[in-house]
């Protein structure tokens, strides 16, 4: 079952480039084993993608967590892409000495 969702969400395109390819969007839909989303551009199927988007929902009421997400493309139509999800964690980020978040160390 796919959740409808709208959350920005960042991506990288993973593999050997010497220039990393990234971009950022909007989920459109999410379930344990895929997402779709909007991207900046048109990605290829079959190109690995780490993705990252602010969870909506906070740890203990208080805790901020990001989930990244590592797939495969395997559907796209103009900046619409369907992720496999391959593997996802959840992580918990801080809040930086400026103001702005990061994620935490692991």
């Amino acid at each position: 079952t796919r959740f409808p969702l709208s959350l920005e969400v960042r991506y990288a395109v993973s593999g050997r480039q010497t220039s990393l390819e990234t971009g950022s969007g909007r989920t459109i839909n999410l379930s344990s084993s895929g997402m779709s989303f909007t991207a900046d551009g048109p990605l290829l199927i079959g190109q690995t993608l780490d993705v990252c988007l602010d969870w909506p929902v906070l740890l203990d009421g208080a805790i901020r967590l990001q989930l990244i997400i590592s797939g495969k493309v395997v559907r796209t139509n103009g900046t619409m892409t369907a992720l496999q999800i391959r593997r996802h964690e959840f992580r918990t980020r801080r809040a930086d000495p400026g103001g702005g978040l990061e994620v935490a160390p692991e």
